[in-house]
Formats: structure tokens, C-alpha cells, sequence
């Protein structure tokens, strides 16, 4: 991975812009619950208070704010969205480019044992696997980690027990599938291998074509090649069927802890600790925080595969 980080360094200003955009998106996205929370509160418990005047010049100001954060966020957004597909695009045109002078510099003594198709098949799943993985670093993770942040701040002003039972499904979800995806990593390269290999194969089989059918060679070859892709085929059910595992897992532990902590936030409205607008907006909250906790089970195998093609 230290030769990614060192390719992410020639990009490091759209990278913190692309980071700048993304902390602006899902924090303004995430003032909506905000605003529901005071229409809750101060308007929909409380209009026997008001006016008629007063109470639709009240909602329509936090409606209004509503509909303004929700523009924020959509056009940050969107350049967030264009500068990642920028970095992405232009990191793995350079790595791809590099692998192929790489290879092309390399002595005969050495480069005589690569097939064309295998060298081509471990540049192009380099480059997809790392275009992958930044784009769900900053999509998901990053901005998953701006929502944990500013859920915990708000979450310490409303009651200071809320807050650490939120922080603390974060480690624990983080170190169930880091145990858990470890095995992913191991089955990813042998993967990787058996593809790029096929690849190899296949590419030289179909250069040399008149040479295996003048030898007679042609059903041993397709033979050769089918045993090759059942094998990658058996490597990649058993991956898939790691990976259903893992979500299971995390979506089930996922599950626990939200229903938890809804428990906890109920029993603090009935003993008046907080208020109805403060428990929907928190209930609102857990679905930004839970619901790319979900994901991480992706993002994992992402990066074990990117790790692996690397």
C-alpha cells in the first residue's frame, strides 16, 4: 500500500479538496435532523403557543432553512463526486502507464517467463481495484467518519450517556471485521494469481492458434484452460459466500446496537432527560451512522483486493 500512498501524494491538493467537499456534503446533510428537531420541539409540541401568524412565519424560516442545507450539501455534493472520479482516473492512468514502462525496461532474462496477457491482466485489476478503493475511502469512509464526529458532539449536548454508547459500536464494529476479512486477503491472492495466469494462457494459446492446431494440441489446451477457470470460478463462490458471511455478522451486531440504543433514548424521554425532537433527531442520526458501518464489510474486501493486486 506504501506505493499507493506515494502515487496519492502527487494528487494530495484534489485530494484535500475532494476531503474539503465531502465534509461539507455530509455536514450539511446532516443539519437537516437538526432543523427537524426545533420544527419537533418548539412548533409541532408547542402550537397551542403561537399565533397563526407566528407559528407558519416560524415553520416556513426552519422549512426554508431545511431546503437551504439540502442545496449545500447536493451541489457539494456533486463536485465532490467530480473530483473524485478526477483523482481516480488520473492515478490509475499513472499507475497503469508506469506498469507498462516498468515492464517494458525490464531485462529479457527476466521478462521472458511473463506472458503478455498475464502482465496485462495485473496492470488493468491494479488499476480498477485502486480506483475502487479511493473512491470508497472518501464516499463512504471518510464521510462516515465526519457523521461520527458531529453525531457525537451533538449527541454529548443533548445527554452525556448517549454519546459514548454511540462512539463505542464504532471500535467494535471496526475489530469484528478486521478479524473476520483477514481470510479475505489470503483467498484474494490466490485469486489474483489464477486470473492473471488464465490471462497468460489464454492470450498465448490464442497468438500461437495455428501451433496448437497443427500439434493436435487444442482440445488439451481447452481443456488445460477450462479446469484453470472452474478453479478461479471455485475460489471466487467461496469468497462470495466469506463475504455474505461477514455482513451477516456485521448487519446482525449493526442491528443490536441501534435497537440499544433506541432502548436508551426511550427510557431518557421518560424520565424527561430529552425531548421528543431530540430522540427523532438522534433516531434519524443512527440511520447516517449505522447505515455505512453496513458497508464496511465492502470497503474491507475492497481494500484486501487492492492490497492483494498491489
Amino acid at each position: 500500500m506504501k506505493l499507493l500512498y506515494g502515487y496519492l501524494r502527487n494528487y494530495w491538493a484534489l485530494v484535500a479538496l475532494a476531503l474539503i467537499l465531502a465534509t461539507v456534503n455530509q455536514v450539511f446533510s446532516l443539519l437537516d435532523p437538526l432543523i427537524f428537531r426545533y420544527v419537533i420541539d418548539e412548533y409541532a409540541t408547542r402550537f397551542q403557543e403561537y399565533t397563526t401568524g407566528e407559528f407558519f412565519r416560524g415553520v416556513s424560516l426552519l422549512l426554508g432553512a431545511a431546503m437551504g442545507v439540502a442545496f449545500v450539501s447536493r451541489v457539494a455534493k456533486n463536485f465532490q463526486d467530480y473530483y473524485i472520479n478526477v483523482i481516480t482516473q488520473r492515478l490509475g492512468a499513472q499507475l497503469y502507464s508506469d506498469g507498462i514502462r516498468h515492464s517494458l525496461e525490464l531485462p529479457y532474462s527476466i521478462f521472458e517467463d511473463q506472458r503478455s496477457g498475464e502482465t496485462l491482466g495485473k496492470l488493468q485489476k491494479v488499476r480498477s481495484d485502486v480506483e475502487k478503493l479511493i473512491s470508497a475511502s472518501i464516499n463512504v469512509l471518510f464521510t462516515s467518519l465526519v457523521g461520527i464526529i458531529f453525531v457525537m458532539i451533538y449527541a454529548l449536548s443533548v445527554h452525556w450517556l448517549i454519546a459514548p454508547v454511540y462512539f463505542l459500536t464504532v471500535p467494535l464494529l471496526g475489530l469484528l471485521s478486521s478479524v473476520l476479512s483477514r481470510r479475505i486477503k489470503q483467498i484474494q491472492k490466490v485469486i489474483v494469481a489464477e486470473t492473471t495466469a488464465l490471462a497468460g494462457s489464454t492470450t498465448e494459446s490464442l497468438r500461437n492458434i495455428e501451433l496448437v492446431k497443427s500439434l493436435g494440441l487444442g482440445q488439451q489446451e481447452i481443456a488445460r484452460l477450462n479446469a484453470t477457470t472452474a478453479k478461479i470460478l471455485k475460489l471466487e463462490l467461496k469468497k462470495v459466500k466469506y463475504l455474505r458471511s461477514l455482513s451477516f455478522i456485521q448487519g446482525t451486531c449493526v442491528n443490536a446496537l441501534r435497537t440499544g440504543i433506541l432502548a436508551l433514548m426511550l427510557y431518557l424521554i421518560y424520565t424527561r432527560a430529552i425531548t421528543v425532537g431530540q430522540f427523532f433527531s438522534l433516531f434519524i442520526y443512527s440511520f447516517f451512522i449505522f447505515g455505512p458501518l453496513q458497508e464496511l464489510g465492502n470497503i474491507i474486501n475492497i481494500y484486501r483486493e487492492t492490497e492483494a493486486s498491489l
